[in-house]
């Protein structure tokens, strides 16, 4: 008779049972998965397929990352199609419900069909799993259960979203949220599931999907964790992570301009010719990818920003993201982050979010280095903070950069802000009206402040802050419907929609940004003048002295002195 390995005797018995609680341990020394290559069972690998993805998993469930707090982190995993992630962490955990007593393991999967296949592989890793380490089952009253007997493990359970959040009642001490994107409720399922998760202090929770539309409310949760919002860590593998992902270079293979620049820009992170080879494959060979070339990039991402498919709703059109997207982009270090030092002879905008203390939005501020034809942003400010401590930090950056022009939306606490101003004596305000400080959001002018934030992103902008472009990928003009955290609460129904509170603080200062840098004087950056003077030889190098006479003459007659554009001036805001 076969010995019960989770009742140990020794300390060699207690060593095996670590072992087998451990799925970077056990699943490689004990585990037989079907192969889908060769149809036979082998032994699993996590780096058969996969160069980290796979042992990621294995390491988050075998040994949690914690927060200060002690608690365990939740993981949003992003990747490409095909890298077994369901599987591998469906593997993973079979190995904490099989051994270790009363553990209580959920998967909700997309449909019925995935909860189905899912069921069924674990099933077989079980069956394969050595007879004499093997823990015992009992016949479980729901279908696709595994139950384990109790002096030995726990259970586990794979549901269907399609079936909302259906037997999640109980806290559970893990939790597999698989294909989110695919869900047809994920923002209404989590609203129920969550609450059976946040006080599990031991808790194993990972999310996991490909990339999907920008505006979905997966995305959504995705920025949030990258964030680093509450318990929730994100982690994002590209497409050459996956080892089947390549194909032989060949001889006759000439990179096309945009492989090289693709390898320009990505070869450091990982990228191959192989992995090129194979993106040309799949653009001729995959029906969908043919129609449209983009959807590679999200079946197989070079990377966590152009990923997404552009809503259709979305405020900003894709098109006046796209230079910006292709641009290489900083990772934001908060609060406070200084992307370029203040530069002489620079004048500066800086836009403002005041966010409501008692709102779980941050305040927000953005720098813009405005020369003509060229918006830089050199700062970015978010934080969920107090108004004074926040006009403190607003005040000292405007200084910095030479007592820059600041525009605050002047909306509820946005007066605040302006009176605080005013008190500590800053002068250098942007009025809408004389005698009016700020910039009042309705309906009717943050549509005209949007339209003007396009202008900016087809023409002056340059981004250094990548959440800043990630947060205008999901950007939808609806600030004026903003609800409070307390009349969530209240209300005590789950939302279906997308949340109903805003959540671009930084977008809303960049607009702020934007009107402010449109009021300011037109200054010439230093060097343009010889460029245009440079350019004037190349145009009359073709030219006789009497066409460059008559070319002469018509600017003359063309040019009046009140269109002559000094390297410094005040301007009319541009309606």
């Amino acid at each position: 008779m076969a010995s019960n390995p989770t009742t140990p005797k020794n300390s060699q018995a207690l060593s095996l049972l670590q072992t087998l609680r451990s799925p970077k341990h056990a699943l490689p020394a004990f585990g037989e998965v079907h192969d889908q290559q060769t149809g036979r069972f082998t032994k699993y690998d996590p780096e058969k397929i996969t160069y980290e993805l796979q042992n990621t998993v294995l390491d988050y469930v075998s040994n949690p990352p914690r927060l200060p707090s002690g608690e365990t982190e939740f993981l949003t995993l992003l990747a490409y199609r095909q890298a077994g992630k369901s599987l591998s962490i469906e593997y993973a955990m079979y190995c904490k419900a099989a051994y270790i007593p009363g553990w209580d393991h959920i998967c909700i999967a997309d449909n019925r069909d995935r909860a189905d296949y899912l069921h069924k592989r674990v099933h077989h890793l079980h069956q394969r799993w050595p007879e004499q380490i093997r823990s015992k089952t009992i016949a479980g009253r729901e279908s696709r259960q595994l139950t384990f007997n109790g002096l030995q493990g726990g259970k586990m359970r794979i549901l269907s979203a399609e079936a909302g959040a259906v037997g999640v009642g109980q806290s559970p001490d893990s939790f597999h949220a698989s294909e989110c994107h695919l869900w047809s409720d994920f923002n209404g399922s989590m609203f129920l599931i969550n609450p059976s998760l946040i006080n599990r202090r031991e808790a194993l929770v990972i999310f996991e999907a490909t990339p999907w539309e920008q505006n979905c409310a997966w995305h959504e949760h995705y920025v949030m964790a990258k964030s680093g919002s509450g318990r929730h860590r994100a982690v994002f593998f590209p497409f050459w992570d996956g080892k089947l992902n390549v194909r032989p270079v060949t001889s006759d293979f000439i990179p096309t301009n945009d492989e090289i620049a693709l390898l320009n820009r990505y070869q450091s992170e990982g990228l191959s010719a192989e992995n090129l080879v194979f993106r040309r494959f799949i653009m001729d060979t995959d029906p969908e990818v043919r129609k449209n070339p983009e959807m590679f990039g999200v079946m197989y991402p070079f990377d966590d920003l152009t990923c997404w498919i552009a809503a259709t709703n979305a405020a900003i059109p894709n098109r006046a993201l796209q230079k910006h997207l292709k641009q290489s982009l900083k990772e934001w270090v908060g609060p406070y982050a200084e992307y370029e030092p203040p530069e002489m002879g620079a004048i500066y905008a800086i836009g403002v979010d005041p966010c409501g203390y008692a709102a779980r939005d941050h305040a927000s501020f953005q720098v813009l280095k405005c020369w003509d034809g060229e918006w830089t942003q050199v700062a970015v400010y978010a934080e969920h903070i107090d108004p004074l401590s926040f006009t403190n930090q607003l005040i000292r950056t405007a200084k910095r950069y030479g007592n820059a022009r600041i525009c605050v939306e002047s909306n509820g606490v946005g007066q605040a802000v302006i009176a605080l101003l005013n008190e500590r004596e800053y002068s250098n305000l942007y009025y809408e009206a004389r005698f009016k400080a700020g910039f009042t959001s309705t309906a009717k002018s943050l549509d005209k402040a949007t339209g003007w934030l396009i202008e900016g992103l087809l023409d002056e902008l340059i981004f250094n802050d990548r959440e800043s472009v990630e947060q205008l990928q999901t950007y939808k003009n609806d600030k004026s419907v903003e609800e409070g955290a307390s009349s969530e609460v209240l209300r005590g129904t789950a939302s279906k929609k997308r949340r109903d509170r805003h959540h671009w603080d930084k977008v809303s200062a960049l607009i702020m940004a934007v009107v402010c840098a449109r009021d300011l004087p037109v200054r010439t950056k230093p060097g343009t003048e010889k460029k245009e003077k440079d350019s004037n030889v190349v145009l009359f190098s073709g030219m006789s002295y009497e066409e460059q006479e008559k070319y002469r003459e018509s600017l003359k007659a063309d040019m009046s002195p009140t269109r002559k554009r000094p390297a410094y001036r005040s301007v009319r805001r541009r309606k």
